[in-house]
């Protein structure tokens, strides 16, 4: 409370010139503008990929061949979108990823352990937030509303994590391991359909294809369990290599839209 009454008197003229802007109608608009909000569930089907690890450190000077091939998950998404013309749609979406699971990454993840085979040795999640502007062919009377999209995706795909197997062989070694991923920027491109309930109901149904640009960087690496003894060089490794994510996804949701 104290912060809302320090920044009030920043807030209340900033809150006066919006509602005048809006009041002004600065991009000539006329007749109603609807606003529709959507929330729902989507299955997404990530990229496999051949990615090429190098050594960061310069050290070892070598470099491997991989196959990343995460597993498709479930997760929800919700979006919010602003009609300002029968047309046309400007959407803010935001899809919240499930924890993916790596697969077939033996040939990758053997650090010298010959006698064991890994298997969906490392986890991450990816949540993919879009900006997308939405053409509508038909006009309002219709009761479905068929439409094409595309903008710009943000991928961040949080804090990847090492499984628990492979943890363990590392720490018989006196050794521990990190696995990273950044985030990423790209585009992306949709088609779906709205069916209303009724040509004067605010529900409708929607569902929708989607796919996302997303190349970001993998990251592995190995060192000292505990620091060694000041003359004792550290056993440090580090490698990274350029994936595609790049997924589908295909939603289902229910929407409510309402006019202003």
């Amino acid at each position: 409370m104290k912060r809302i009454l320090k920044f009030s008197p920043i807030l209340a003229p900033l809150a006066l010139a919006v509602s005048s802007t809006v009041s002004a109608n600065p991009l000539g608009l006329t007749g109603p503008q609807d606003m529709i909000i959507r929330v729902g569930g989507y299955y997404i089907e990530p990229n496999d990929d051949q990615v090429s690890f190098v050594d960061e450190t310069f050290e070892y000077f070598d470099a491997f061949r991989s196959n990343v091939d995460p597993g498709s998950e479930w997760g929800w998404y919700m979006n919010l979108e602003w009609k300002p013309t029968e047309h046309w749609g400007i959407e803010l979406g935001y899809m919240d990823g499930d924890s993916h699971s790596s697969s077939h990454g033996d040939d990758f993840f053997t650090f010298g352990f010959d006698d064991v085979d890994y298997r969906d040795v490392v986890s991450f999640d990816a949540d993919i937030s879009t900006l997308s502007l939405k053409y509508y062919p038909l006009d309002d009377t219709c009761m479905v509303q068929p439409y094409i999209g595309g903008g710009i995706s943000y991928t961040d795909f949080g804090t990847g994590k090492l499984r628990r197997e492979l943890r363990d062989d590392l720490a018989d070694f006196g050794l521990r391991g990190d696995f990273d991923m950044g985030y990423a920027w790209g585009y992306t491109w949709q088609m779906g359909m709205d069916f209303n309930f009724g040509r004067d109901s605010s529900w409708l149904v929607n569902v929708a294809a989607m796919y996302a640009r997303s190349e970001t960087d993998l990251r592995v690496r190995v060192f000292d369990d505990v620091p060694p003894p000041p003359d004792v060089d550290p056993i440090f490794e580090s490698y990274s290599g350029d994936y595609s994510y790049d997924p589908w996804m295909f939603n289902l949701s229910v929407g409510y839209k309402f006019s202003f």
